[in-house]
């Protein structure tokens, strides 16, 4: 009896009632003009009528009014064109205001659906009456997502494609409704400047993606699956067929940036990365969590329903297979992933993407060419559809991604009428943070030279190889010293050379290079020169010495980096994180007493001298004071291991340094983001205009205004045909800039452009309107 119901709503009903649901919106001005209640008194000829009483809910009252329907008018069109629902496709005896059901819709996109007091009382009031409302609020919001789409494809029948929409050259047409300000540009495959790559990279547009486990659904041991049909609406999610088919490709190093052990750190540091984490038990839940790939502006492209205990990759290869399919061939794109990197090492290593694709993907493990996107719009979608956890546990499977899109489309909606404000937010907080960051850097009197040196530096020292432990290191090590005293460069002097002047220099050079290697790798093996190596093979103080050397670096690296983020965690809540806080890193702490007890058995084997001669114990390193990093610590330290450093870097121990670095890279991303609010600024305008246009040429040619020539003159020259409106709106904003611009002293001109000059070419020009050039002394 469902199925029936459903298919005969779904087949026959809603169809018919696109026509009357609109001719209805034209009368009553869009609901906001109450249409009186009049029954239509014509009878059709081809076929027998009938009449039948309905009870009508408005918000004040319930009325009853006699409609006449038959075969070709059936009764929820008859109710329709009184602007009623109709409570069921056949023989309906109640029906509900389109006033009330457009509150329901709205109240149910901002309250937990189907669970508020007010609903309750409701339907309570209802079946006191003996009615009962069945699915009115469900078909007609099906109703008005048919009408949306309807009235869309209508829009846009009217307007000829581009030629870059015919030769492939634009984003798919259902990426640029996702985002205007990111598919909706008309010339993204022009050259960029040098400028623009210097500042934005080679970023088209971003996103991110993420997953969320509290969106989950129980697993009903019922058969609910004639209990819930599917839903004929459009969605967001990716078929389950496609996502099943990238799970079994992803059954089946070259190029990354970082070494080996920064991805292993990164996996031990997120328990995403680990696949067989369980997050969500699939014994108990059907439907997992989610996992949702959103551009920059926080817009919905695409969810995948997850069904697996953990968080596989191939929920998030699909998710980019589908973002890339519907981009043209030479779009870029950039990625915002918490585990990135993890990622990009297994798509590089397994092919788990195509080299197309892996080309023109720009994964953000660093910020550079991002500006100041955060990647926390899935947070911020999670956030927004909390409050469907409770109904959407016990719903049925359809139901649940129904209810899911239709928040997702109202959240759309809303987004779609404050684009502007967000771009003048994002603007405003940009050109806020780089002045604030542009005075500190003067206050700070350091020369850009020092802060790039030490930022590529710390680069350098924090993106390189970690030493780690083994059974064979010091045997490793040994062989590699043996070898090179092997050389013919080092145990054969230099005696027949054919000319002595020419290359007597470049061989003291390289001799003295290779004297100079051995002595550093003899002292980081603990021995001293005359130390016959031949004997300290496979001893076991050898092992444990550079097992004990490896370790402490590991401690080093991680406690500058323990470091670094503390203090970023420290200017976000402006508040200092003491020493109980920082004991609360497990990995560092075991690390810790791993090297106490490796030099507790190296202390162990130089006492009954079954060390080598001269050898003295390490240091041990004290849990006290461990995290403060001080420059007379004793971790900089490696006596008894090597040479150890000498003094820390300037990155690490100078406090104006590490500051200097940390707002001069605010600087650049400040300056990435404006250069890219810019361009979807004028995304936007264009966007408009084209879609003004499109609306005006649909309104002229259904109302029969537009000649045959007029309308192909049109459609050729859509980039000619601004409204009035479109560009007094686009005068008004350049003013404001201008006035904004006119408002800040001759002064602070002066001192910032003198500043850009001492800065370098790095850094570019703080308004989208004007450039560093085009500002003169007066």
């Amino acid at each position: 009896m469902r199925q029936n119901q459903w298919h005969r709503w779904l087949q026959d009903i809603i169809p018919a009632l696109v026509e009357p649901y609109l001719q209805y919106l034209e009368a009553s001005h869009n609901l906001r003009v109450v249409v009186g209640i009049q029954n239509h008194p014509s009878r059709c000829s081809a076929c027998s009528t009938h009449s039948s009483n309905v009870t009508c809910v408005f918000f004040d009252r319930l009325e009853e009014i006699e409609i006449n329907a038959c075969p070709c008018r059936p009764a929820p069109v008859c109710l329709m064109q009184h602007g009623l629902f109709a409570s069921s496709p056949v023989a309906p005896t109640l029906a509900v205001d389109l006033q009330v059901q457009e509150f329901l819709k709205k109240l149910f996109v901002c309250l937990t659906p189907n669970t508020t007091a007010w609903c309750e009382a409701l339907e309570s009031f209802l079946d006191g009456q003996g009615y009962k409302l069945h699915n009115a609020y469900h078909w007609y919001t099906v109703l008005t997502v048919y009408v949306e789409d309807h009235v869309a494809a209508l829009v846009h029948s009217f307007a000829s494609p581009s030629a870059e929409q015919v030769l492939g050259f634009q984003p798919s047409g259902y990426l640029q409704s996702c985002c205007p300000l990111c598919f909706g540009a008309s010339d993204f495959q022009r050259e960029k400047s040098a400028q623009d790559e210097r500042v934005i990279g080679n970023l088209d547009c971003i996103v991110c993606l993420d997953a969320c486990f509290t969106q989950k659904r129980n697993n009903n041991p019922r058969n609910t699956a004639t209990h819930d049909p599917t839903n004929p609406t459009n969605t967001v999610f990716i078929p389950e067929s496609e996502v099943k088919a990238m799970e079994c490709f992803d059954c089946v190093e070259d190029g990354m940036k970082v070494p080996t052990s920064v991805l292993d750190g990164c996996r031990d540091s997120f328990h995403a990365a680990d696949e067989k984490w369980k997050k969500g038990s699939t014994q108990f839940f059907a439907d997992t969590g989610l996992m949702a790939l959103l551009c920059r502006h926080d817009r919905v492209l695409w969810l995948v329903n997850m069904t697996s205990a953990g968080e596989k990759q191939h929920y998030a290869l699909v998710l980019l297979k589908h973002l890339f399919d519907n981009l043209p061939a030479t779009m870029t794109v950039g990625l915002l992933y918490d585990i990135g990197c993890q990622l990009e090492c297994s798509c590089r290593k397994w092919k788990l993407l195509e080299d197309g694709i892996l080309s023109r993907l720009k994964f953000g493990i660093s910020c550079a060419g991002f500006g100041l996107s955060d990647g926390e719009g899935c947070e911020r979608l999670w956030s927004s559809l909390k409050r469907l956890i409770p109904t959407l546990r016990v719903s049925g499977y359809h139901q649940r991604l129904f209810v899911l899109d239709n928040q997702i489309r109202h959240n759309h909606e809303k987004s779609y009428a404050a684009l502007g404000q967000w771009l003048n937010k994002k603007w405003s907080l940009c050109k806020s943070k780089k002045s604030v960051a542009l005075e500190n850097l003067h206050a700070l009197h350091v020369d850009m030279q020092t802060l790039q040196s030490e930022w590529a530096a710390q680069v350098e020292s924090q993106t390189q190889p970690l030493p780690r432990q083994s059974k064979n290191k010091g045997s490793e090590l040994l062989a590699h010293i043996l070898a090179l005293e092997k050389t013919d460069l080092v145990n054969d002097r230099v005696t027949d050379i054919i000319d002595y002047n020419l290359q007597l220099a470049s061989v003291q050079g390289s001799l003295a290079k290779a004297d100079q290697a051995l002595k550093q790798k003899k002292s980081a093996l603990g021995v001293s020169a005359q130390t016959d190596l031949h004997l300290l093979r496979n001893n076991k103080w050898l092992q444990t010495h550079t097992n004990a050397k490896a370790l402490k670096i590991q401690i080093r690296e991680r406690l500058c980096q323990c470091k670094l983020e503390l203090e970023r965690l420290e200017q976000s809540y402006q508040n200092s994180v003491n020493e109980n806080h920082l004991h609360s890193h497990p990995a560092i702490s075991k690390l810790v007493t791993t090297y106490n007890t490796l030099r507790g058995e190296l202390l162990g084997m130089i006492r009954p001298s079954r060390a080598p001669p001269g050898a003295i114990p390490p240091t041990p390193i004290p849990s006290k004071g461990l995290f403060q990093l001080d420059v007379d610590s004793d971790i900089w330290q490696d006596v008894g291991l090597g040479e150890g450093l000498p003094d820390p870097p300037q990155w690490l121990a100078d406090e104006d340094v590490r500051k200097g670095i940390r707002f001069m890279l605010e600087v650049d991303r400040c300056n990435e983001e404006e250069r890219r609010l810019s361009r979807e600024w004028t995304i936007l305008q264009e966007w408009f205009a084209v879609e003004w246009h499109h609306v005006q040429v649909a309104l002229a040619c259904n109302a029969d205004q537009l000649t045959e020539e007029e309308s192909q003159n049109c459609s050729s020259d859509d980039e000619d045909l601004v409204s009035e409106g479109l560009l007094m709106a686009t005068e008004e904003i350049a003013l404001v800039e201008e006035d904004y611009m006119g408002q800040e002293s001759e002064e602070q001109f002066t001192e910032d452009e003198d500043w850009l000059e001492d800065i370098g070419e790095g850094y570019l020009p703080s308004s989208p309107l004007r450039s560093p050039a085009k500002r003169c002394r007066r």
